[in-house]
């Protein structure tokens, strides 16, 4: 959508008459239509930017229908693998290590998205309820009853986050460094992302917001700005994509998962794992870098037509564009990744 508006603020009164009052009261009405109208302006800035976001953003949110935890999987596809359909007809696909119940998420209703921690899960309805199983040892996996509606959910390893319909982010589980404060985060945030012990959450101006550990430059207090769309969280990195395409990283870089110079290139959507890190160029292919020692991020990518990434400790998964294909890779233990598509 595309609109276009004009305003015009009143011009500076001036007035003649000596009543003291009279100027008072005619100054009062210009104050308060200058207020009326600054307010208005103010408000129509910040939809416009919302939807400049919102759109830039909609291919990269498309990995809210795909998850990776330590060594589960979690898809939202058009079609069933080992899984039941939800009322809508979108098939969800649980995989992997299930010791915490984390595969048992009850399916009701019109899922849109999920997230994987640990070991649990969480899954947003398209009437913006949850839905959380597997390990609650730190209350990660019941969320907190809010009036709210949700839009969007992450899950740390201990802890969880949603985004609610106001621009707020609700928290719940281990707050261990401050990473889930009880009370939330105040904002006009689009999205959000938890890694083992920090959080983030993408501001409306397109600023990143960071709170929990920070011993490697991963949660910089005072945040990072830019004209960021989409954001991802590691154990103890951070990727931010810009408008541009270009990816900004910051934290940990031990294995090569954050170069501080950033990663130039045309992409579209951002995942963070252990110590690896994908990305999804404009054409569809994937870009790994980072740890590959169970083969999660092969240098020389993954090729494809993908529209959507995760990234869990050791392992990768990607859904192809016809909404069905996923493709997996890296280590496999517990059948999180089976090799090639499926």
């Amino acid at each position: 959508m595309a609109m276009d508006a004009s305003f015009s603020f009143p011009s500076d009164h001036v007035d003649d008459d000596d009543n003291d009052d009279d100027d008072h009261h005619h100054h009062h009405l210009e104050l308060s239509s200058r207020q009326k109208t600054f307010t208005v302006f103010v408000h129509w800035l910040r939809s416009r930017r919302r939807l400049k976001i919102l759109g830039r953003e909609r291919r990269a949110r498309a990995c809210q229908r795909i998850a990776a935890g330590s060594a589960h999987s979690l898809v939202l596809t058009t079609k069933t693998l080992q899984s039941n359909a939800s009322s809508d007809g979108t098939m969800l696909a649980a995989f992997g290590y299930d010791g915490f119940g984390q595969l048992g998420l009850a399916r009701r209703g019109s899922l849109v998205a999920v997230a994987a921690g640990a070991h649990h899960s969480l899954a947003l309805t398209s009437d913006g309820t949850l839905q959380a199983c597997g390990d609650n040892g730190h209350g990660q996996a019941t969320p907190p009853e809010s009036e709210q509606a949700y839009t969007a959910i992450a899950a740390g390893a201990f802890h969880s986050l949603a985004l609610q319909e106001d621009g707020n982010v609700a928290c719940w589980g281990s707050n261990l460094y401050g990473k889930a404060p009880p009370e939330g985060i105040r904002g006009e945030f689009v999205s959000v992302a938890a890694a083992y012990n920090h959080s983030m959450a993408l501001y409306v101006n397109g600023d990143v917001v960071c709170w929990g550990r920070n011993d490697f430059g991963q949660a910089p207090p005072e945040g990072v700005s830019g004209d960021f769309v989409a954001i991802a969280a590691g154990t103890r990195h951070s990727l931010a994509l810009r408008s541009d395409g270009s990816i900004a990283c910051w934290g940990d870089n031990a294995d090569g998962q954050a170069p501080p110079e950033g990663v130039v290139g045309d992409f579209v959507a951002i995942a963070a794992g252990h110590y690896h890190s994908l990305a999804i160029r404009r054409d569809g292919n994937v870009v790994c870098f980072g740890a590959n020692d169970r083969r999660q991020a092969p240098p020389d990518g993954v090729a494809g037509a993908f529209v959507a990434i995760a990234a869990g400790s050791t392992h990768s998964l990607a859904l192809g564009i016809d909404g069905t294909t996923v493709m997996c890779w890296g280590e496999n233990d517990y059948g999180q990744a089976p090799a090639g598509s499926i």
